[in-house]
């Protein structure tokens, strides 16, 4: 159940963490600086982003059995990553070591990209992604998170009954986003 631990809060945080970085690093490299302050659209993306997990944490307080339901999710797609050759326990390991190091008082830039890049932590990120990518392809999984799914939805619409608007905004301003307009 290493999913349902603080673990996995890590781990996401990290993967956020690792991306930010690579975006600003990248935009660096073209010659720009990343935006110092964020679009109207990109304030409104975050504030629906925001909107949506408190609706989503209601949900979780009003249908207790939802976190059940994350649970046993959460054990069935680390047993099927064993069942697959897997070891989601050593890869957790080797995420949450790179970030430990990546919070380290008065790391440099330099150190940080050095981590990041290092060989285990790249293959631990790849190796992880390709676990979650077969995972998610499993019958069983997809039925699973499909219902969870459902109930999370139900869930949320009576904590926040503009769930459904606030997700369809969502993906207009990622339409937008991809065809290039701010």
């Amino acid at each position: 159940m290493w999913y349902r631990n603080p673990t996995r809060i890590a781990l996401v945080s990290l993967l956020g963490m690792l991306s930010i970085f690579m975006v600003t690093q990248s935009a660096a490299q073209m010659g720009q600086q990343a935006p110092a302050q964020p679009s109207p659209l990109e304030r409104e993306y975050m504030n629906l982003q925001q909107r949506l997990a408190d609706a989503q944490k209601a949900a979780l307080e009003i249908d207790p059995s939802l976190q059940d339901q994350i649970d046993a999710i959460e054990d069935l797609v680390t047993q099927k990553m064993r069942d697959a050759g897997y070891d989601p326990g050593n890869l957790m390991e080797t995420l949450l070591a790179a970030q430990g190091m990546m919070q380290e008082p008065g790391i440099s830039d330099a150190r940080r990209r050095e981590i990041m890049q290092s060989p285990e932590v790249q293959e631990a990120q790849r190796t992880l992604q390709e676990a979650q990518q077969k995972v998610a392809q499993d019958p069983e999984v997809q039925a699973a998170r499909r219902a969870l799914e459902d109930d999370m939805m139900a869930a949320m619409r009576k904590a926040e009954p503009q769930t459904d608007q606030m997700m369809e905004r969502l993906q207009e301003i990622q339409a937008q986003a991809q065809r290039g307009t701010r």
